[in-house]
């Protein structure tokens, strides 16, 4: 059975109306779909074929550097970081952040320009390079993070990238009491000129000093750095939620994976546990937010895109033939159909009935119900 054109024109009216559909949505990311870009540092080989070092600079740098190695670990720096960045992807994830990393491999070639431009390509809420320091001095340690300086190419990302640094340098020396040698601001390196979105660049020690090194190469000491370097990231990327908090009685139907947030210090913090596409009961709301009683305590759900206000409804209605249900009533495709039939309908959302299948919770349009 054809779905009904007048039925697909009402959901697009009110989509529309509502936001979820329209180039506003194409420009940011909504809570439940922030994305990280991470920048392991460097490569199996470096390459000295040279790269224009920003967009408005005649100035030439090689491509990508072969990078330090470990004096006491001999562990070059490339593995290191790696390392590190798949630590760091898999807590990033555990949080709901979807991450897209620049290499999962050594034997890899990918100039800085290229590993900016990926990162750009995914409009990243934020970049995260990871790398490690060297010096001559074999006394040198501590854990900096730079960002890019300001210029007329990243006024738009300036602010953020400096806070960001701030914060994750803030909580990796929080989670590791290694020396803090600050947030430096870099115009000289291409990585941060050719970017579009925030950066930072994380150093996380010196490998050229022997008990940092060793450190570095410590699968706890790298998981507490990790776990810091987790928590900057999520402080950073916090949505604010400055509204007032309202009390409510209301359902939504979250239609994708909803992770739940913590309100705190003005902002919603990502907790480590989502909700699966389900029907909610709010107790209150707070602009495009929702409260909710989950085991583990009130949290909160943004309900701002992709989740359908859901008014309760408790009658039966008569199915036409071959009527077909939708997981959402976004969806194009059926997830299935239903012969002609009574069944209960216990909510509903515009012109879509919300039913309970062998399937879960589905929708069908008022279309082909009697």
């Amino acid at each position: 059975m054809v779905r009904s054109n007048m039925s697909f024109i009402s959901l697009t009216i009110a989509l529309l109306i509502s936001g979820w559909l329209g180039p506003t949505q194409v420009s940011a990311s909504t809570p439940n779909e922030q994305m990280v870009c991470l920048d392991p540092g460097h490569q199996l080989y470096g390459n000295n074929a040279l790269e224009q070092a920003s967009p408005d600079s005649k100035e030439m740098k090689a491509k990508v550097t072969s990078g330090t190695r470990g004096v006491k670990t001999k562990k070059p720096e490339y593995v290191l970081t790696l390392e590190a960045s798949l630590l760091l992807k898999g807590k990033l994830e555990k949080l709901g952040y979807n991450v897209v990393m620049t290499r999962e491999t050594h034997d890899v070639d990918i100039s800085n320009i290229e590993r900016a431009q990926k990162c750009n390509d995914v409009q990243a809420d934020l970049a995260v390079r990871i790398h490690a320091d060297g010096d001559n001095s074999p006394k040198a340690q501590g854990i900096s993070v730079l960002y890019p300086a300001s210029s007329k190419g990243t006024q738009a990302f300036f602010a953020q990238s400096k806070e960001a640094a701030g914060v994750i340098l803030n909580e990796a020396i929080a989670a590791t009491g290694a020396v803090s040698r600050g947030i430096v601001p870099r115009s000289d390196l291409t990585g941060f000129n050719w970017s579009t979105v925030p950066s930072v660049l994380i150093e996380m020690g010196f490998m050229t000093n022997p008990e940092e090194d060793e450190k570095l190469s410590d699968t706890n000491y790298l998981n507490q750095l990790t776990n810091g370097m987790t928590t900057g990231i999520n402080q950073i990327l916090s949505s604010p939620a400055d509204e007032p908090e309202v009390d409510a009685q209301s359902q939504v139907y979250l239609a994708a994976h909803s992770q739940l947030f913590e309100f705190t210090n003005g902002k919603m913090l990502r907790t480590q546990v989502a909700l699966s596409p389900q029907l909610v009961q709010l107790s209150a709301t707070k602009g495009d937010w929702g409260k909710v009683s989950t085991w583990i305590g009130d949290k909160w759900v943004y309900i701002g895109q992709g989740a359908y206000q859901v008014k309760p409804v408790d009658k039966q209605v008569v199915l036409s033939e071959d009527a077909p249900f939708y997981r959402t009533p976004s969806d194009m495709s059926p997830a299935g159909r239903l012969s002609t039939q009574k069944i209960n309908v216990h909510g509903q959302w515009d012109e879509w009935y919300l039913i309970e299948t062998w399937m879960g919770s589905m929708w069908i349009s008022a279309w082909n119900v009697s």
